[in-house]
């Protein structure tokens, strides 16, 4: 039974609290954080779970070893995509205990990178429609201009700290999305690249110095229009369209993955899922998105920069196993997609 009074007040207070109550003040990091209802309760029950196993085997809470956070793992009997969330959820916790105690190590990244949070492989995966619809409208759909927050004292024209994060981190969702790049594609992005308009991006493979132009959905070029428009009042420096900071430092994978859940999970998309949505389900909803618009295997395999066509052709047939496997109908003709522009 979870103690009454306003957790986040406990939360806030020291690593001490979070150890002699750990239900409470992870229900605080739940208030501190917004997340919608549905979330919330899935976390909560996540969360529990984990304490009770630790309970059972007389592991002091947040005392958890890389190797036990697998052992839990391993005990649940759970589908991959949920190992990957446990993981991620245990990860964010330590990140923020890391800010209340200096050099405190974070378990669920030291086992994501020994693999121990790694099942067998899924299925390829990708956004069901609605999903789609739900990313596109929620997160993508042009923003209203908003006035400077008064927080750092700059004009009125200069963006915040946060409408700087808000808008690199939709775009980044934009060119995953509308344009299918991959992770380090995303990171290593210049500017240059970027066609005035937003059309299409010009990228080159690094394992071959193959040149290719990926097209973008019109769903997605505003956000990645209106990110370029914001890094510029915002004088950030360097070639790289996304970093982390205005100074122009590199973006680093792990946080590249982490902004992403968050937009998707503030958009609902998380928590109603049995299938991970992470970047790459993105990438393969881009795919999806031009298959549904009539696209061959070859094409989709020349647009996303594969490294052969056979790939385009290996995609497109998980991509008719995943309609089977979730009762999609299979697209039928050419501009099936009519709530997607088209992405020439």
């Amino acid at each position: 039974m979870r103690a009454d009074g306003p957790p986040p007040a406990l939360f806030d207070a020291d690593l001490a609290a979070w150890r002699a109550q750990p239900e409470r003040a992870f229900d605080g990091w739940l208030a501190s954080h917004g997340f919608r209802h549905g979330t919330a309760v899935v976390y909560r029950a996540m969360w529990g779970k984990l304490l009770r196993w630790s309970g059972e085997r007389g592991v002091a809470p947040l005392a958890w070893s890389a190797e036990q956070i697998g052992a839990f793992l391993d005990e649940q009997d759970l589908h991959k995509h949920h190992r990957y969330r446990y993981a991620r959820l245990i990860e964010r916790v330590f990140h923020h205990l890391s800010q209340l105690q200096d050099g405190l190590h974070n378990p669920a990244s030291q086992a994501v990178r020994a693999h121990l949070a790694e099942g067998e492989n899924d299925p390829t995966a990708f956004l069901l429609p609605a999903e789609r619809d739900i990313v596109i409208a929620r997160v993508l759909a042009p923003a209203p201009p908003r006035a400077n927050d008064g927080q750092d004292g700059k004009d009125a024209g200069m963006p915040s700290p946060t409408q700087w994060k808000r808008a690199r981190d939709t775009a980044l969702v934009a060119v995953l999305l509308g344009a299918g790049l991959k992770v380090g594609e995303a990171r290593d992005l210049r500017a240059q690249s970027i066609a005035p308009d937003a059309r299409a991006l010009r990228l080159v493979r690094a394992d071959n110095g193959r040149a290719y132009e990926a097209p973008v959905f019109a769903f997605a070029r505003a956000a990645l229009l209106a990110w370029l428009a914001v890094r510029a009042a915002a004088d950030t420096l360097g070639e790289l369209v996304f970093p982390a900071t205005p100074a122009g430092r590199p973006l680093h994978a792990a946080s590249l993955y982490r902004r992403v859940e968050i937009l998707l999970d503030e958009a609902g998309v998380l928590a109603g899922r049995s299938e991970r949505a992470s970047p790459q389900t993105l990438r393969n909803t881009c795919c999806a998105l031009h298959f549904e618009a009539g696209a061959s295997p070859a094409e989709v395999a020349q647009r996303l920069g594969m490294r052969d066509l056979e790939s385009g052709w290996r995609l497109r047939a998980a991509f008719e196993a995943w309609q089977a496997r979730s009762g999609q109908p299979p697209a039928r003709h050419a501009g099936a997609v009519t709530r997607v522009p088209d992405a020439a």
